[in-house]
């Protein structure tokens, strides 16, 4: 069999296996190796073999099928293990089911190996030569690398085919096509301390580059794909829009109405401000400078990892990926104790501004995905409430003083002086008596019916002091955010006023 990749400057010959082995009845793929009584070879060591070697080996799904089909002319996909990564060839005239390939599950497969352009590669054939487990499965974080690393990939073999991360500046994006006018993706040039290398946008990765006016020459990006070889050079490729994005701070400085790609954790729970229909949530970067994530759909279904909208388990069971769901995975009570890893997202989004002139993302909440990184928690920075000005809108701040005369509003009948009730939440005032005060929202959408009154009210927050007066002290943690032309420091979820012993205490009386 001859497959012609258009991109590469050759066809290129994948070596077709003349006896393919059969695969053991009834085996299960609960983790790599299954039942087979012998372990598997691992990635690395099939891809010591030599070309027309009929093997068998397992590792988990890293690449989804087709991402690289505009410039490969085929349909596969890749896998990774501990000890390095492997591309799969599949010929689409096949016509393989492979709609359970998704990343993260682990596969069994038996196939010949092949070439594709110096990049060594697994030719799968038959649909019995493939065997994916039925539930959730495991995602390798991306390694991160300079681009002199990924240039000197030879160096180091065992990285080709697996998931990797760089950041550089943009110097240059230019469209590919096929050389009859049909376009196969835009190679992107980029530039950082190390020296410069190149990421490449397959189309058939529904990447859309014409459609992101922020990548550009000067552009500072971070690309995250599978590291491949293109003839005797290397590139990453990302899977999709998710494995681009500019920084927060960048994306604040982005025309309205164009699209941006950012990353980070969320500080802010989504459906938090649920009372006024905003079903959105706070984006932040390690450093706690972030943004507001606008959705404005109460039924809209989120992305996971593995491109689907519900979340999956070991055991086989999932869960729809709704606000309901989305809710609880991102509040950090009771995670707080065991210190567990934030909810990492990306978002694409359109740029738009409040009337104060902050910045957010208004987004579609399908085009908000899980991603498998190592991303922080904010840090919160310590502001004082005089000195609290637009430039700090969307950071994640804590604030201590004394509660002041609230802002207008209904009061609260249980006698909560400080506080006034609205139609998003319980406010109050913030003043440690340098020069300002600043308004505080405990917003109704991060709540619980705890009492048990089927209602979200006051009460429901057992440690919150219904006595609570003017002149009380208060330190609060939050999203910083501008309501309507009012700065104002958002309490961010329920597990944020969370005042056991052993746990931070985010919201103190």
């Amino acid at each position: 069999m001859v497959y012609v990749f258009s991109k590469f400057a050759k066809a290129n010959t994948l070596l077709k296996p003349a006896v393919l082995l059969a695969l053991i009845a009834g085996l299960t793929l609960g983790g790599c190796g299954g039942d087979s009584a012998d372990p598997l070879p691992t990635l690395s060591q099939v891809k010591a073999e030599d070309a027309g070697t009929v093997v068998t080996t397992t590792g988990f799904v890293s690449v989804e099928p087709g991402i690289l089909e505009d410039t490969t002319g085929e349909v596969g996909f890749a896998l990774q293990d501990t000890s390095g990564g492997l591309y799969i060839t599949v010929d689409p005239a096949l016509g393989l089911d492979l709609s359970n390939v998704k990343p993260g599950r682990s596969i069994q497969i038996t196939g010949a190996m092949g070439d594709l352009n110096g990049w060594v590669v697994l030719v799968l054939e038959n649909q019995e030569d493939l065997l994916v487990s039925s539930s959730g499965g495991f995602l390798f974080f991306p390694q991160p690398n300079t681009l002199e690393e990924i240039n000197n990939t030879a160096a180091t073999p065992e990285k080709e085919a697996t998931i990797v991360s760089t950041e550089g500046s943009v110097l240059a994006v230019t469209p590919i096509d096929d050389g009859a006018a049909n376009p196969l993706g835009w190679e992107v040039s980029l530039e950082d301390s190390s020296g410069t290398g190149v990421s490449f946008l397959n189309l058939s990765a529904q990447h859309t580059v014409d459609d992101w006016p922020f990548l550009a020459a000067g552009a500072d990006v971070s690309m995250t794909g599978v590291l491949l070889k293109d003839g005797a050079s290397y590139e990453i490729a990302p899977r999709g829009p998710y494995d681009i994005s500019i920084s927060i701070e960048d994306a604040r400085s982005v025309a309205d109405g164009e699209t941006v790609l950012i990353k980070g954790t969320v500080g802010m729970v989504p459906g938090a401000l649920s009372g006024v229909d905003e079903y959105g949530f706070s984006l932040h970067s390690g450093n706690g400078n972030g943004i507001l994530v606008s959705i404005s759909d109460l039924a809209g279904l989120y992305t996971d990892y593995d491109g689907d909208n519900q979340l999956e388990f070991s055991n086989g069971s999932t869960l729809p990926f709704d606000l309901a769901t989305f809710h609880d995975l991102a509040d950090p009570y009771p995670f707080a104790l065991s210190s567990s890893v934030p909810v990492a997202l990306h978002v694409e989004g359109v740029m738009a501004t409040t009337v104060l002139g902050d910045r957010y993302v208004d987004a579609d909440s399908l085009k908000v995905r899980r991603v498998a990184e190592n991303l922080a928690y904010p840090t919160s920075i310590s502001l004082p409430t005089g000195g609290v000005t637009l430039s700090d809108a969307g950071r994640w701040v804590n604030l201590n003083g004394d509660l002041a005369t609230p802002p207008g509003g209904a009061p609260y009948p249980g006698g909560a002086l400080a506080w006034r009730v609205f139609a998003d939440g319980y406010r109050t005032l913030i003043d440690d008596g340098t020069g300002g005060s600043v308004t505080v929202l405990v917003p109704f959408g991060i709540l619980s019916d705890s009492n048990g009154d089927l209602t979200l009210d006051f009460e429901d927050l057992e440690q919150f002091p219904i006595s609570v007066d003017v002149g009380s002290p208060l330190t609060v943690y939050g999203f910083l955010r501008d309501n309507n032309g009012t700065l104002e420091l958002v309490v961010a979820s329920e597990g944020a006023l969370e005042t056991s012993p052993g746990v931070a205490n985010f919201f103190i009386y």
